[in-house]
């Protein structure tokens, strides 16, 4: 499930660096089916308070579990005391090698209400500056979906990666951490992030993408980076614009050399 924002858990601008969005998307329910597709009793599980894993106990609404948002940051709980209901179909599914945020690529109207909730909540920083690790315009962002892993692999939490994008006519490194270390992507796989920089910059201006290793307690792990599967902007109207980078190939970054350039302009 999408949520158009979270009132508790991870900051903002910290979403957009970690996450490459200030939505907040969760796991709701799980269940098993049978051969004929039916739901399996006694095995319906949903994500409760703290993220755990809990059996479901609630009750059902024409053959659906009834959950309510309990927590600030969008946990459930199956007791619900709310008249209101939101029946939503589960009919899209996660390709393989694809962020969880590729839902809202394929549903790009999420893009203006992730906007209009910033907005509204007065967090969006004016004017939008990319020095300062605020929450800025996010149609400023460049918006980024890569893939790495650590090796080894159980050390992704320590050792993250962070990417930084550089300008033409210009050596400035902006990065999507604001390099703060916390905020590096500290999970394998496929994952998005987004860089933030001055404002009116085009697809045009780009002249570098660069993988950074970012470690938040240093163990000596390495980080391969293998796919730039899309970038864009948002356009005037929040939506998203045309992506211009889809690179593949192989940058490994170690702790004698952790940065590397994945993309140029032109190549």
């Amino acid at each position: 499930m999408i949520w158009s924002n979270e009132d508790g858990g991870t900051n903002s601008p910290a979403l957009m660096a970690r996450w490459g969005r200030t939505t907040d998307i969760e796991w709701a329910y799980r269940v098993e089916v049978d051969a004929e597709g039916k739901p399996v009793p006694g095995t319906g599980v949903y994500q409760a308070p703290n993220h755990q894993t809990l059996n479901f106990a609630g009750a059902y609404e024409n053959s659906r579990p009834l959950l309510e948002t309990c927590t600030s940051n969008n946990n459930l709980c199956d007791k619900v005391d709310d008249p209101m209901r939101f029946s939503l179909a589960p009919i899209e599914s996660l390709p393989a090698g694809r962020t969880r945020e590729h839902i809202m690529d394929t549903n790009p109207w999420l893009y203006p209400i992730m906007g209009q909730e910033m907005t509204r909540e007065g967090q969006i920083e004016s004017p939008s500056d990319p020095d300062t690790p605020d929450l800025g315009d996010q149609r400023t962002y460049l918006y980024l979906a890569v893939s790495h892993t650590t090796s080894p692999s159980d050390q992704a939490g320590d050792v993250g990666l962070s990417i930084g994008v550089r300008l033409k006519g210009s050596d400035k490194l902006y990065t999507s951490n604001h390099d703060v270390t916390s905020w590096s992507i500290t999970r394998n796989g496929a994952a998005a992030t987004t860089v933030e920089l001055p404002v009116g910059t085009k697809p045009s201006d780009v002249a570098e993408v660069v993988g950074l290793r970012t470690p938040v307690q240093e163990t000596g792990a390495s980080v391969t980076v293998t796919r730039i599967t899309r970038a864009f902007f948002l356009q005037q109207d929040y939506l998203p614009g045309t992506s211009f980078i889809d690179w593949t190939g192989e940058r490994t970054l170690t702790q004698s050399a952790p940065q590397a350039a994945l993309w140029t302009a032109g190549n």
